[in-house]
Order: C-alpha cells, then structure tokens, then sequence
C-alpha cells in the first residue's frame, strides 16, 4: 500500500451547502464523518480516503491510500478528486498531495477516531492493510525486530561530495537507464557497508531519490529493519505483512547481529530471510547493510541470497577536508537550518583529521543544530565536544576495543572477541536478576598462534575491554612467563600471580613451559577459584598448545575458548610496515612498498617467521641500510637533505633480503630452460604462463582488476622428457619474476602423501603444502594416488589437494607429472581437479637428432668430445631405441654414456701410463660405445587384425 496526506479548501459547512447526497444517511449530526463513512463505503476495493482534521475555517486535513499492484498514482488520485467532486462538490486542492508513512497514516486515523470523525476504524486497517500496526505500539522485543519507516523527499540535492566511486557511478547509472515502461520491476537489490545506520539511511536516500525519478520504484517510503533477533522466525512478527505492505517501494534490513548474540546464532534466521527475499524479491527493493568494521550476520546471509537476486554491492565514501565541508553544506541545506549552511567550514574546524568519511560527516551534522542555535542565537555557552569526535579514534582517550578493532588484520581473532564478549554480558545480567542461584560460566582462554601475531597486545587491550563493558571489575593485566610460574616455589608463585590479576587478567606466555604435576594441579585449582575474578590467558605456540591442554583432561574442561591467531598475510604485513614508518615520521616510495611486500611475501614462509616481529626488525634493518647509503653519498651528516634523510627507497628494502649463499642469479633459469634441447612446445606454454602472470601483475599496479587466476599444471610424458628439470626451473623463473615469493622446489610421491591410518593423510598432505609455500609442489607419477577402490587413502589426498590447491592459488602451483595415458585417468578420478588445472604441458619423446644433441651437450658438461664413428653409432642405437616404449629418452642418454664412460677406462688401464695424451683421456670411441643387449632391441610388433 502507499498512503498520501493532502489538504482540501472546503470546511464541513460548505460540504453540507454542496453535498448531493443525504448525509444524514452516513452519520447523524457530523458532516465530516459522514463524508468519511460515504467515501469508505462507496470507494472501490483497494482504496481508503479520510479526512482527519479540521484545521481552520476552510481547510481540512485528509489523507487516502491505494494499492500500488492495482492502480498508478496519477489514476488514484485522480479517482479520489472525482468522486469527492461528484459527491460534495469540491474540487480545490491547493497542493500536490504528500506521501508519508504507514505509522503517520496510522496516527491519522486514530486522531480521526479521537475527533469522532470516524466510526469505522477497525475496517479502514484492514483494508490499509495497517491491522499489524496496532501491534507496533507494544514492546518491540515481542516481534524479533523493531521497525521504523522514512519517506525521501522527492526533490533534494544529491550531496555527492564524499561518495564513494562506486557509489556515484552506480546514481549515474540509474540515471542513465531510466525506465519508460509504466511497469516497474527490481533489477538489482543492493548491499550498503557503511560505519552507521545513520550513513546507510543518507545513502538509501539517494538510491531512492534515484530509483524512484528513473521508474524503477514508485513509491518513496523506505521500511527500516533493525535489531533482528535470532528466533525471529519463531514468532508473530508480523514481517511478512510488513514486506507485502511495501510493494513497489523499498525494504532496508540492517545485519547488525543484536546485543547479546554473535553471528554464528543467525543461521535459521538467515534461511527465514532467504525465504522471504526470495518469495517478494520482484515486488519491492531490498536494501540490505552492514556496519564495514563488524559485518554481523551479513556473512551467513549475503552468500545464500545470491542465488535469487543480483546485489550491488556499495560503501559507503571518504575524503579530504574540503569534501567533507561540501557534503556537509549539503547536509545543512537540506535542513531547516539551510540558511546557516555557509557555516559548515567554521563549523568542522572543530574537528581534527584531514580525511573524514561519511559516517564522520553525518554524526557531526547531528551536532550542528545545537552548536548553530548558540552560535546565532544564544550566543551564552562555548561547546566542547571536539576531543570526543570520532575523528580522534588513534589517540589514548580511545576505548581499548576502539583500538582492538583498529588493528591491522586478526578479523577472526575480533569476531571470536566479540563473541566471547557479548556471552559474558549476558551472564553477567543472568547471574545479577538470578542472585546465587545462577552459576556463570568461566571465561578462561587459549590464544594460539605463531610469533608476533600480536597476542600479548590483544590480551592486554582485552582486559581493558572487559572492564569496560563490566565483565571485570579492576581491568589489571599481570603477564609472566610458564617458567615464572614453575619450580619449587610453583604453589606461592602461581597463588601470588593470581592475587596480583584480582579483577583483571592474567596472561601467561609459553604455557607449555608448566612442566611439572603440582604447578598444572595447581594453576587448574585457582582457576576455579578465582573464576569470576580473574579470567586466564594462556599463550603460545599453536601445535605446542594442543600438546599442552592433553596433559591434564581438567585443563580442556576449564578453558571454554580457544582462539587461533593467523598468520599475517603479506598485505597486512605491509599494513603494519606502513604504519611503523608513520610512527617514526618515516616516508617512502610506492616502489620500496612493493619491494617491502614481496619481501614479506617470501619469509612469511619461512619457518618460525616472526609475523609483526619481523617486520619491526625488517624496518630497523632498512634504516640502518638508509644510513650507510647516504652517508656513502654524503659524508657529513648535516649536509643531506631533510628529505631524503626522512625517506626509505627500494635499494634501503632490497638490501634486507640480501642473495642467500647457493642463490643463483636473476634469470639463471631462464636460460637453463633456453639451452635444453628440443621441448618447443613446452618452453612455450612456459613462456605463455610467465606472460599470464605478468600481465596481471600490471594491470594490478594500474589499478586494473583482474580475475585471480592459478598457475597449476600437468606435465604429461615418458620417461626422461625433462618433465622434472622442467618443473624445478619454473619454480626458480616464478620467484625470479616475483610471482611466487621462494621458488622452493618441492617433490612428492604417494609415499609422501599417504598416511597410513586414517586421519593421517589430510595432515600429511597439508603439511607438504606447508613445505612448498611460496613455490612449486611437484607431485611426481600422480596418478598412484588412486586406489583401486573408492573412498581410500588415496581419494582422501586427491581430495584434499583440491582443497589446498583452491586455499593457496595465489603462493603456490601444484604440478601433476606422469604418462599420458594414465594422468588422463588421473584427473577424471575428482571433478575438482580438471577445473583448478590451469596449463596441460606435453613432453614428446626427443627426436634422434635432438638425443644426439644430448649427448654432445652433457659431454661437454664433462669436458669430454666424442668421434664422429662413436656418435654414428649411437645414432644407430637411438633409432633402435626409439621404435620401443618407455625406452627413456634422456635418461637412456645419461645411462649410453655413463657405459661409455666405464669402456673407456678399460680400455686405457690397458696401456702405459705414459701414453695417456689428454686428448685420449677425454675422447669417446667408437669401440666404447656398448653393443646394444637383446633387451634393448626393438620389440616386435605384433599384427592385429585379418591378415590375407
């Protein structure tokens, strides 16, 4: 339904001086109501008309709704003048009727009630199909969700000044395709992330705004959703209606899990919703948003819906000072303090930052009228409110879950936090109505993770957040070692550790570290006791930790959290590294950042990396490269410029990473992989492979997106066709060309990959992955992973494989080598496994001519020459060989000579000493060439068919 308010120039005297029905038949003694009960039951099915109010002598307040399934507006509208004209003669309407809300038709009619204009209530709801609002007036608690409606203006300026792109071009997008049809229908729905409500709402304004003046929604009333509950699907919520109600207009549904609830408890939530966007998805907009910093439920929600509707996904914007005074300017005009709105610079000065996003912008505009009203008006109080701003977020006077939430990277580690938290909140508030009745349950902890993955600075900022949300009393942080708290002192030591944390946490690093019976029997006893007072934090390595919690079965049983800290990835380590250079008031170059990512990239796969240590080091490292730089350009110190005194360049980074002992050359490979004989082909789709990744490199550092693509691939072919040399040069190329970080070379068989008991293969399979981060896992004759059964070792590998190959597409290429014959069988064993293959590399066996040239080149590696009888006669030998399967190319190359070789050492231990030339020495004969034994021959091949 869309409900409509307007006013009319009449008054109820005038209505009985022109009226050509009897009114007395409608209601006695009340010329308005009877008008009302006339018009109600006279109209057609579908409509609702009342007049609310008399405002003053000639005027009336009157408001009417219509479906929009059923008529246009300029027809009902047009509907409702004719037959009040027809009936009571008055046809003067001074002004464009106004749309409005649902609640505000609703509060019409009950003032026309209140007024005794109206005696038919109950029938105008039902067929305004606002029955449900009646419902509303009660504690929203009772329905899942509380529900709050806007109308847009229809006409308003477009404050674009801090949108975002994408935001922006989509607005000249709808504009750009706007709809001629008087049919409207939903191409799109979208999803806003935005920091607020406040935000998402400005920004569903200006769809609206769009939408509605392109034809592609026709009414401009929004329907907000918000604090949805996780049962909401369990009650009479009345949502369905709410949904169907707003037909042709547009439903905005906020993701923001309620207080008190994580995520992960709105999965039949999600399904309920599904449902419901599913069914009424060509009937109304969806709009759905997100708060960017804490997604809520948006995770087990958005996926599904993407099945039934196309999203658009959009966010909210940022910019520099003078933007944010434009759209704040804009903001004001649209007020009823436009006339102050010249005041928007003066105003903003008050807040500190040079970049402010749209949230910033909009919580600040909510101050505006209380600064602008003194400003102007009273002129008596001088406001403070500018240390407060969001703007001043980095500062100390943030909350320690501010900062947490501002720390680079841990997304799960923030989730599980939150989580955690809102869990004790609750509690708290079951314990404080239930008394001693109710017992909480403990909030002790594991974190788990690789060093510097910043455990000890989340542990600390924890406790400050937990006395800030009232879970702990004092918020004390004590932090001590497991050797602290082991020994012969272990009992007073672990006691004191926990008196010392009373009200706060105690932190305990490299837990493990509690060896003995007595200090874990201990430690497990004041952890009990101290439940409610204390929360304990143990920390340390990842499978460590798991090793340490099977000591003692009443350790697992008293720690009901367990947190996994990540590993940065190499983008956040830059993150990190960027903002250690600002702390020190450091610049540096876009190149040096790059330099410094793919530096990062490579020893994050190192074992032990250091996470967030290593690039604290890594940086000192390069400022103390930086010294010697410019004091080898500039000898006096004083003399170097402030600039490049205070900026780091991609020689200061390059330097930290300095050729290890071993490391070849840039293109060392490349060349290898030049000077092999014969593999045309291969060499190509090689070539083609680093041009792919090439490429994509580029349009990355312009700004162009391109699809993420893997590398992996199948070598098929016989034996010794280079497919493992092949393979071990790539992996050397790919880091030479900065697309894989370590050009590890990794070789596995079944052996390798198979455990042998179940459970034991996924592990084994990962941790080869593991070994090969930041380079080539070549998986050797892959098809002896398949059992000749379904379901076995093997299957569980391959399948595991997938998933891993999928997991690290971006460090690592898997390269499947084998016959032909038998990896085709290979590949058909998991569907996965053909779609993740990116290249199909196939060796040919060597022509007699390229084996020839193999014999001559690895001779030459051993500094010897051969005759031209001995090379005719291995050509003879070659030509034999070939007629056979698997005869071995290469490798039969290697094995002639090695024989050769040893005929020849025979043969000269038969002469003396003396006579032995350095020409002798070196020189393949033909006579040491080895006759070519029964088994090598060529086999017979058999004739198959009918012979005549």
């Amino acid at each position: 339904m869309t409900y409509y308010e307007f006013t009319i120039l009449a008054s109820a005297e005038r209505i009985k001086q022109q009226t050509t029905i009897n009114l007395n038949e409608y209601d006695y003694g009340n010329t308005i109501a009877a008008v009302n009960n006339y018009m109600y039951k006279t109209m057609k099915n579908g409509f609702t008309f009342l007049i609310y109010r008399e405002v003053a002598e000639g005027r009336l307040s009157a408001a009417f709704s219509f479906s929009r399934e059923s008529y246009s507006y300029s027809d009902a509208y047009g509907y409702i003048l004719d037959k009040f004209n027809d009936a009571f003669g008055i046809h003067n309407i001074p002004d464009m009727p106004c749309e409005i809300t649902a609640f505000q038709f609703h509060e019409h009619l009950m003032e026309a009630r209140r007024r005794a204009l109206a005696n038919f209530t109950h029938a105008v709801l039902e067929t305004a199909n606002l029955l449900m609002f009646d419902h509303f007036y009660g504690p929203m608690e009772a329905f899942g969700y509380a529900l709050t409606e806007m109308v847009v203006p229809d006409k308003a300026e477009r404050p674009t000044a801090l949108y975002d792109r994408s935001f922006q071009h989509e607005l000249d997008n709808i504009e750009k395709h706007k709809t001629l049809s008087p049919f409207v229908g939903n191409m799109v729905h979208y999803v806003l992330s935005c920091r607020s409500i406040d935000t998402a709402c400005a920004m569903t304004e200006s769809l609206v705004q769009s939408l509605y003046a392109a034809n592609r929604i026709n009414s401009r009333r929004v329907e907000i959703i918000r604090n949805i509950e996780p049962d909401v699907y369990r009650k009479s919520n009345h949502l369905e209606e709410v949904i169907e109600n707003s037909y042709g207009g547009v439903v905005m549904v906020d993701l923001t899990e309620k207080f008190g609830y994580s995520p992960s408890d709105y999965t039949a939530a999600c399904q309920y919703l599904e449902h419901l966007v599913k069914k009424h998805k060509n009937k109304c907009l969806f709009v759905f948003t997100y708060h960017m910093d804490h997604t809520g439920f948006s995770y087990y929600l958005l996926p599904g819906l993407k099945r039934y509707i196309v999203p658009v996904f959009l966010r909210e914007g940022a910019g520099d000072r003078s933007a944010a005074v434009s759209y704040l300017e804009s903001l004001i005009r649209r007020s009823e303090y436009a006339q102050y709105a010249n005041q928007a610079e003066e105003f903003l000065q008050r807040f500190p930052g040079d970049t402010f996003t749209q949230t910033d912008i909009v919580q600040a505009y909510d101050r505006f009228p209380i600064w602008c009203l003194n400003k102007n008006i009273l002129q008596t109080y001088t406001d403070q409110f500018a240390d407060e701003f969001a703007l001043d977020r980095d500062g100390p006077k943030d909350s320690g879950y501010d900062r947490l939430q501002n720390m680079i990277g841990l997304h799960p580690v923030k989730r599980r936090i939150d989580e955690i938290l809102a869990t004790s909140v609750v509690e708290k508030e079951r314990k404080q109505r239930q008394g001693n009745r109710y017992t909480t349950g403990s909030m002790h902890m594991v974190f788990a993770g690789n060093p510097g993955t910043a455990k000890t600075t989340v542990a600390r900022l924890f406790a400050g957040i937990a006395k800030e949300k009232g879970v702990l009393k004092s918020g004390a942080f004590v932090e001590c070692g497991g050797m602290d708290l082991d020994g012969l002192c272990c009992v007073s030591n672990i006691r004191s550790a926990f008196t010392a944390a009373k009200g706060g946490v105690l932190f305990i690093d490299e837990a493990y570290s509690l060896r003995s019976s007595t200090a874990v029997a201990v430690l497990l006893q004041e952890m009990e006791n101290h439940r409610e007072d204390v929360i304990v934090i143990l920390a340390g390595y990842r499978e460590r930790m798991q090793e340490f919690l099977e000591l003692n079965e009443g350790l697992r049983s008293r720690i009901p959290y367990v947190i996994d800290f990540p590993d940065y990835s190499a983008s956040e380590l830059t993150d990190i590294f960027r903002l250690m250079l600002q702390e020190k008031g450091l610049s540096i170059t876009e190149a040096a950042i790059k330099e410094a990512h793919f530096l990062f990239e490579k020893a994050r796969h190192q074992d032990d990396f250091g996470n967030g240590r290593y690039v604290r080091n890594a940086l000192e490292q390069a400022v103390q490269n930086q010294s010697v730089r410019l004091l080898r350009a500039t000898p006096n110190s004083e003399n170097i410029h402030t600039e490049e005194l205070l900026s780091l360049t991609p020689e200061d980074i390059s330097s930290i990473d300095a050729i290890s002992e071993g490391e070849r050359a840039i293109g060392t490979a490349q060349r290898e992989l030049d000077n092999l004989i014969g593999l045309a082909n291969v060499k190509k789709v090689i070539q083609k492979a680093k041009a792919n990744f090439k490429l994509k490199r580029l349009c990355l550092d312009k700004g162009i997106r391109k699809d993420p693509t893997s590398l992996h691939m199948v070598f098929t072919g016989n034996p010794g066709t280079a497919k493992t040399t092949v393979a071990r040069l790539f992996a050397e190329m790919m880091k030479d060309e900065q697309v894989l970080s370590t050009g590890k070379f990794v070789e596995v068989g079944r052996a390798d990959l198979i455990g042998d008991h179940v459970g034991a293969t996924a592990p084994l399979v990962r941790k080869r992955f593991r070994e090969a981060g930041g380079g080539v896992l070549f998986i050797d004759e892959a098809y002896s992973l398949c059992d000749g059964y379904e379901n076995g070792f093997g299957d569980e590998a391959i399948t595991t494989i997938v998933q891993e190959m999928e997991n690290h597409r971006d460090n690592i290429i898997v390269i499947f080598a084998g016959y032909p014959a038998q990896m085709k069988r290979f590949l058909a064993r998991n569907p996965g496994l053909s779609s993740r293959i990116a290249f199909h590399v196939d060796f040919e066996d060597y022509t007699t001519d390229e084996l020839c040239a193999i014999t001559k080149q690895m001779l030459s590696a051993k500094q010897m020459t051969i005759t031209d009888e001995a090379m005719a006669r291995l050509r003879k030998h070659y030509e034999s060989a070939r007629s056979r399967s698997d005869y071995g190319n290469g490798r039969f190359v290697r094995k002639l000579i090695e024989e050769a070789e040893m005929n020849l050492a025979e043969r000269l231990l038969q002469s003396a000493e003396s006579e032995m030339t350095e020409s002798l020495i070196t020189t393949i004969r033909e006579e040491d060439i080895p006759q070519l034994r029964e088994e090598q021959k060529p086999e017979k091949k058999i004739a198959m068919g009918f012979c005549g």
